[in-house]
């Protein structure tokens, strides 16, 4: 996308049984979503009114998590005391023609969020990460940091544990 191209950019409160839990920044192509409002915004699934609204069909994200603290601001707006732990999601989302649709840059509670993976092991799942690697030319994927294990790059890990027998 283009440097020039105009976006639509969105804060948002997101709210649990009227508590805060997330501070969001949505960066969305203008293009794609003519006559945004905050009432549309505030109605609903955000994908399901881009679908049913705008006509745009999102189809895949590539999401980055990692551990930060929350600034003195954040942590008025969040309810917590400042320098709170926190999750940051930054997130970049697809439609179904490969064309960017957002960026999302959100802070959630770290008190409040358990993330849980599916993981996919096997012949198949190598089918599918083969699929689904989308990269650049460079080899590296927009909205992944580059050097990052996404990136593709071989990496070398190791484990040291201790078995024990319980009686």
């Amino acid at each position: 996308m283009s440097p020039a191209e105009e976006i639509v950019y969105v804060a948002r409160l997101r709210l649990v049984d009227g508590a805060p839990m997330a501070i969001e920044h949505l960066h969305i192509r203008a293009a794609f979503v003519p006559g945004l409002s905050a009432q549309g915004l505030e109605s609903g699934d955000l994908y399901e009114h881009l679908r049913d609204i705008h006509g745009v069909h999102v189809h895949e994200a590539v999401q980055a998590i990692e551990p930060t603290v929350v600034t003195r601001a954040e942590a008025r707006l969040l309810e917590v005391p400042e320098l709170s732990p926190a999750l940051l999601f930054e997130r970049l989302t697809s439609d179904t023609a490969g064309r960017p649709v957002e960026y999302v840059h959100s802070l959630y509670r770290g008190d409040r969020y358990r993330i849980v993976s599916r993981l996919a092991l096997g012949p198949a799942a190598a089918a599918a990460a083969a699929a689904a690697a989308g990269r650049g030319r460079d080899g590296h994927h927009p909205g992944i940091p580059p050097g990052d294990f996404a990136h593709g790059d071989p990496i070398t890990s190791s484990t040291r544990g201790d078995i024990q027998a319980g009686t």
